[in-house]
This record gives structure tokens, C-alpha cells and sequence, in this order.
């Protein structure tokens, strides 16, 4: 066959193959494939990295439809820096309690301290009013008294010591030697009780007069 006559009964066929699919269409209607089903959302697992954090476990839509400010997201840096500063004011609040308890115990031992100074004071002011000092305008007559009564019997001298002042006869005393004060105290012993008690106390003041040099 000429193939001329060939390509124009070609041509003749796809025209009406054209034809009568395009006749079909017409009749029929023609429906678009429908798109595919979409897939379900999905939510986020909270994981070691993002936990807690204010997206997770929230779908694209849920985090999109969340009202609330747009910077409002996880940071580690900023979690680090947080917990940084969470651990440095429990270090603070631990320093300021450490500081709270050594100031109650240094005020304790201060209180101590001035209690101890407020008795060694005491225990001083009682010790300088027993201490019986001889004055220096009163030194050449406690010296003569010395020793005109170290020149009597120790019993006449024990009569006239009971009847003097206690801080007087105490000066006197301690301006004798000792073998004369020590006649005179024992004569003043056996006097009586009373004289007895006298002399127990002249003999504990004459421990408290200032050492001096006795003639």
C-alpha cells in the first residue's frame, strides 16, 4: 500500500479514537482521582533533651493554636543558667544560716566573757577591801606603836588590841616582828571565845598586808 494513503488512514483512525473517548467523557462527567487520605497527627514524645518543656508532646497544629508569646520555647542554655543560679542561692541560704549560727555563738561567748570580767572585778574589789595598805602620813606612827607594844607583855597588849579598831590593830601587828605579833595573838586566844575569834581574823588579814621592811 502507497504509504501516503497509509499515514491518512492513520490519522482517520486516531481521529476517531479521539473522538469517541472525548463523546464518553462528555456523557458520563469526568471525576478527578481523589487526593490520598492524610496522615494522623502525631504528637511529640517528651524526651531527655526537651522534657518539661512547654511543646512536648503537642502536635504542628496544637503548638501553632497555643496562644501565648511567640518566644515561649525550651533552651538548655537557659535551663543550665537556671539551675546555676538555683544552686547558688542554696549555697547563699546555707553561708547565711552558717553566719546566723556563728553570730548566736559569738554572742553566747561574749555574754561568757563579760560575765567572767564582771567577777574577776568583784573577786579584785573584794580583795583590795581586805587588803589593809598603811598610808605614808600614817607610817612613822604605826612604826612607833610597833614598837612600844612590842616592848609590853603580850597579854597586856592582847587586852588593848581587843578593844582597837580591826584594820588599825592589823597595822600595827604586821610592824612586829613575828615571834612578838605571834605572842601577841596567842595571849589574845585565850582570853575568851570572843577573844579567840578576833584573833583568827587578825591572822587572816595580816596575810593580806603588802610585804614591807619591818624594823
Amino acid at each position: 500500500m502507497n504509504p501516503v494513503v497509509l499515514s491518512i488512514v492513520g490519522s482517520v483512525i486516531g481521529l476517531l479514537l479521539y473522538l469517541a473517548v472525548t463523546s464518553v467523557v462528555l456523557i458520563k462527567g469526568y471525576k478527578p482521582p481523589a487526593p490520598p487520605a492524610p496522615k494522623p497527627a502525631v504528637a511529640l514524645p517528651e524526651s531527655h533533651e526537651i522534657e518539661g518543656a512547654p511543646f512536648a508532646g503537642k502536635t504542628a497544629e496544637e503548638v501553632q493554636a497555643q496562644p501565648g508569646p511567640s518566644w515561649k520555647f525550651y533552651n538548655q542554655e537557659v535551663e543550665i543558667l537556671l539551675t546555676q543560679l538555683m544552686l547558688q542561692s542554696n549555697a547563699f541560704q546555707i553561708r547565711e544560716k552558717d553566719l546566723r549560727e556563728l553570730e548566736r555563738r559569738l554572742a553566747a561567748e561574749r555574754a561568757e566573757l563579760v560575765s567572767v570580767t564582771q567577777s574577776v572585778w568583784r573577786l579584785r574589789e573584794d580583795i583590795d577591801r581586805k587588803i589593809i595598805r598603811i598610808q605614808e602620813d600614817e607610817v612613822a606612827n604605826i612604826k612607833r606603836l610597833a614598837k612600844t607594844y612590842g616592848g609590853m607583855e603580850p597579854a597586856s597588849v592582847a587586852k588593848i588590841v581587843k578593844e582597837l579598831d580591826e584594820k588599825l590593830a592589823v597595822k600595827i601587828l604586821s610592824q612586829m616582828k613575828d615571834d612578838q605579833n605571834g605572842a601577841i595573838l596567842d595571849a589574845l586566844a585565850k582570853t575568851d571565845a570572843e577573844g579567840a575569834k578576833a584573833a583568827a581574823s587578825l591572822s587572816d588579814r595580816l596575810r593580806l598586808v603588802p610585804t614591807a621592811k619591818k624594823p
